[in-house]
């Protein structure tokens, strides 16, 4: 079969290709074509695959754009993104565990209030279960009182001590006698061990339980007051007594006051008793007061009369501190008169713990008879501790 000449330029000799040669002249023509046709977008390309006698045409998709994170100010970027959010520590405080010295004086607290609230509802209970269908709530002075002291003297010997005071008052119990039930001082102490600081500090062996009824009388103003009683010392056997007591105030000018106090029991056992008080005191000062105190004391068991002397400065030091400075003179007998003890001290007391820890500290002085009016030098320590 013959084939058309090509032309392939104005000025060139035209021959004859081979049918070979044709063909692959049109092939390439073809593919200069395609490849053209495809450049429509700078951003893309397409692909002409030739295998064997197929063609496959490959259209690339175009790459994805990177990632771009939004642009932060400085502030936005250091930020911690959850500070809008609570945290952990907001709600949980670390509980710190505390030593052995707070934990002790927590168990004492706790054993304190304890023991308090015991005697607070026992005073009150016993109260409503004798007053019956009359029973009011009304003012209780029902209290527990624990002290311990530790007395040094110039010889260098030691006194330990440790007692208690027990009070237990009903006053809903009647109309005009209230039930006491108290453990404290026997009745038999002398005048000089119930009035010398250093004696009063050091707690007493000899202590008793006193029940009975009590029975207050006095007026709106206050200048005098008389207390009747009567009830048995519990004992073995039991030892009944009588007792009354009065208190007297008697203003003299707009400085001084004469207080008169007397009391007289009777008891089964050792018979007849009585003392009296006179004491003259003057504010001083704001802080200080001036106090004279004359003390006489007589019992039928001993026939015997005690007498004192005393005088004292009470300065208060703050809400929380006060000190007395005292000189005194005891001594016995009229008849025949005869000084047993001079002394001079000074009782410092503060309260160490709200309304029921105290502590008392007491530089004495003493010259004692038995001692030849030597002096002997002393000083008492003591903590007292209230329930109520």
């Amino acid at each position: 079969m013959a084939v058309p000449p090509l032309l392939c330029g104005a000025n060139e000799s035209v021959r004859f290709l081979p049918a070979m040669e044709f063909r692959q002249l049109a092939w390439m023509c073809l593919l200069c074509c395609l490849t053209c046709y495809g450049q429509d977008d700078l951003g893309t390309s397409n692909w002409l695959a030739l295998s064997g006698n197929q063609l496959r045409y490959y259209n690339q998709p175009a790459p994805e754009p990177e990632f771009a994170a939004p642009a932060l100010d400085d502030a936005d970027i250091s930020a911690d993104p959850f500070h809008d959010y609570p945290s952990l520590k907001d709600y949980y405080v670390p509980r710190l565990r505390p030593g052995y010295l707070d934990q002790g004086v927590q168990y004492l607290l706790d054993s304190r209030e304890s023991v308090s609230s015991a005697v607070s509802v026992m005073g009150e209970r016993m109260d409503a279960y004798f007053a019956g269908e009359n029973y009011q709530m009304n003012e209780n002075d029902t209290y527990l009182r624990v002290r311990v002291a530790e007395k040094w003297i110039e010889t260098g010997r030691f006194e330990p001590e440790l007692d208690y005071k027990f009070r237990l008052d009903l006053p809903g119990t009647k109309k005009r006698y209230r039930l006491v039930l108290l453990y404290t001082e026997d009745n038999e102490q002398g005048l000089e061990e119930r009035n010398r600081p250093s004696e009063t500090a050091v707690p007493s062996n000899d202590q008793s339980l006193f029940a009975g009824l009590l029975r207050t009388l006095s007026d709106e103003s206050g200048q005098w007051e008389t207390k009747l009683s009567g009830g048995i010392k519990v004992k073995l056997p039991p030892d009944p007594f009588l007792r009354a007591s009065g208190k007297r105030l008697v203003p003299i000018g707009k400085e001084w006051e004469l207080v008169l106090h007397s009391t007289a029991e009777w008891f089964n056992s050792s018979g007849f008793h009585a003392d009296a008080d006179v004491v003259l005191e003057r504010l001083l000062t704001q802080n200080y007061l001036f106090r004279m105190t004359t003390l006489v004391d007589w019992r039928d068991e001993n026939d015997t009369l005690e007498f004192g002397q005393t005088f004292k400065i009470f300065n208060d030091l703050s809400e929380r501190d006060a000190i007395v400075y005292q000189l005194g003179v005891f001594g016995t007998s009229f008849s025949h008169p005869s000084i047993d003890t001079y002394y001079i001290s000074a009782d410092y007391r503060r309260r160490l713990y709200k309304d029921w820890l105290y502590m008392n500290v007491i530089p004495e002085l003493a010259f004692p008879r038995e001692e030849s009016f030597s002096g002997v030098a002393s000083i008492t320590l003591s903590f007292e501790v209230y329930f109520r």
